[in-house]
């Protein structure tokens, strides 16, 4: 995959079918970018978490400036809080019309292209499991992304 709109549609398809128990993690996969600069999913029996990573974890030659900052506000992210391990983040309902995970996946891309200056999709892994399945790894293949799942479904 090498376009972001293509990108955001594929993860907004694929978070309206995660399970409950599902955990999604999208960050690079090779220098010059930070591992610690990342978007994560959680889906619950009743909601979608989203988290994109806050400063807390970067050296602070890293942290994002102020038009990022408002950037990320005028997204649709909340700002980074203590209860949300100091990640900006944001909460939708289970289940959420279309047009909420269409947002959730733009604001991914504004988090990842725009403000972590990743310049293309193929850029990206992901690691993605269910919690409520032991852990199984899970196939997610509209990201369009390489997985760096373990590859035991144990």
């Amino acid at each position: 995959m090498t376009d972001w709109t293509e990108f955001a549609d594929g993860l907004a398809q694929q978070l309206m079918w995660l399970p409950a128990g599902a955990f999604l993690v999208i960050t690079a996969s090779r220098p010059p970018h930070d591992s610690r600069r990342f978007v994560q999913f959680a889906q619950t029996d009743d909601e979608l978490y989203g988290q994109l990573a806050g400063d807390e974890s970067t050296d602070e030659s890293d942290r994002i400036t102020a038009e990022e900052y408002r950037l990320l506000i005028e997204t649709g992210w909340q700002e980074p809080h203590p209860d949300h391990v100091d990640n900006w983040w944001v909460e939708l309902p289970w289940p959420a019309p279309s047009t909420s995970y269409q947002k959730l996946a733009s604001m991914a891309v504004v988090g990842l292209r725009d403000v972590f200056g990743i310049a293309a999709p193929a850029l990206l892994t992901y690691r993605a499991w269910n919690g409520k399945a032991g852990n199984r790894d899970l196939d997610l293949p509209l990201l369009g992304l390489a997985s760096t799942n373990s590859g035991d479904d144990a």
